[in-house]
């Protein structure tokens, strides 16, 4: 629907999709579900709502573990992969992920100037993937240069990759490939060597592994950096919740939520269905497309100011990270790098503003809604302190 108007502001792009109705058929022929219940009742029914059929379509060389698994193939992978990324395994990589966090800001801090989507929100999500599966913090840039070349450059009309998504995508494939080559038979403590450790009934196929890592790189990296954006965005458009949270640290996690809750990166996820069916009144039938709109749900439901951050009602939940079997696997990681990136920044910055001229917008048209940059300017740090 890239007549939504979204660019500046989202509230008014939502607030335009969810009028069409709880349930809709697109001009294209696409289905939307846009309520909490529609897209609720989607993710409890993972049988009829095809994430597989969905994500089969792709176009990549390998299936997007476990994204593009439905059950009951789906549980295997979840089974493994779930308490590789728990929250104690979180927890006991928080001091090497803060330290990484910190040298950036410190970066900076000095100067009197960023840019927060340039200076740590490209960067930061890349060093932690990269700290996750083992490799060296050195390959990050190339990494965000391929993903960002495709996540961002449009396909053609044929459905085809353009020349220069198709030269990322084989570069990025690459690299991952010669990554497990390389931990083949090697032990070490990190996610990737886990998984290449598996032997017997366990083991996982080389696409498989490289399907997990591609999932990781593509769909994982950049709603990360967009979230690192739109929190810093929030914070520096609104002096008031910034000056509540400095001086309550417990309200950070409300404020993450409901700045995800607003701002979701990823505001639709696709299904197909499996067969006929009804949702909120509405016949659906059987192989149609689906779009659940996350984004709507986030804002439905009985809210008082569905708009608005309310930092008193921070922990009532939103599908920003799905739900169901399907939930964002990397859920509790993503939650830990935003509250770190919000505490370190503002040990060293904790007053600051958007740059004069300054109008952050999203890129629009996107898979992925993010802002292209978001230049802030602040006393040099040894001034705040």
């Amino acid at each position: 629907m890239p007549d939504v108007p979204m660019a500046e502001d989202r509230s008014i792009g939502f607030r335009y999709i969810r009028e069409r109705g709880e349930v809709f058929q697109a001009a294209d022929g696409t289905w939307l579900l846009t309520s909490p219940e529609a897209v609720r009742f989607a993710h409890r029914h993972p049988e009829i709502f095809s994430s597989a059929e969905a994500f089969g379509t792709s176009g990549l060389p390998v299936p997007l573990i476990p994204v593009a698994i439905d059950p009951p193939d789906h549980v295997r992978y979840r089974r493994i992969l779930d308490p590789m990324l728990a929250p104690r395994v979180i927890n006991a990589m928080e001091d090497e992920l803060r330290a990484q966090v910190r040298e950036l800001v410190e970066g900076f801090a000095s100067t009197g100037s960023c840019d927060v989507v340039a200076d740590i929100a490209k960067l930061y999500p890349t060093q932690v993937f990269l700290t996750l599966i083992g490799l060296p913090l050195e390959d990050r840039d190339d990494l965000i240069r391929w993903v960002e070349i495709m996540n961002e450059n449009s396909i053609t009309g044929t459905g085809q990759p353009t020349p220069i998504v198709g030269e990322a995508a084989m570069s990025l494939f690459g690299y991952v490939q010669k990554a497990i080559d390389d931990k083949r038979g090697k032990t070490s403590d990190d996610m990737l060597s886990h998984i290449l450790s598996f032997t017997g009934e366990d083991a996982w196929s080389n696409e498989e592994i490289v399907g997990l890592c591609i999932l990781f790189t593509v769909a994982g990296l950049d709603t990360v950096t967009a979230a690192i954006g739109f929190t810093m965005l929030h914070l520096a458009q609104n002096p008031e919740l910034r000056r509540q949270m400095l001086a309550d640290r417990e309200l950070i996690g409300p404020l993450i939520e409901e700045v995800l809750r607003l701002e979701p990166p990823a505001p639709t996820t696709p299904r197909v269905t499996t067969q006929e069916v009804e949702v909120c009144g509405v016949t659906i039938p059987a192989n149609s497309p689906i779009m659940l709109c996350l984004a709507t749900a986030n804002r439905g439901g009985d809210r008082e100011l569905p708009d608005d951050i309310d930092l008193q009602h921070g922990e009532r939940g939103h599908a920003t990270f799905g739900g169901g079997i399907h939930r964002c696997l990397g859920a509790h990681l993503a939650r830990r790098e935003l509250r770190l990136v919000v505490e370190e920044f503002h040990k060293l910055i904790p007053d600051y503003e958007l740059a004069p001229g300054t109008q952050p917008r999203v890129v629009w048209p996107s898979s992925t809604l993010h802002l292209k940059s978001l230049p802030l300017i602040f006393p040099p740090a040894e001034s705040q302190r």
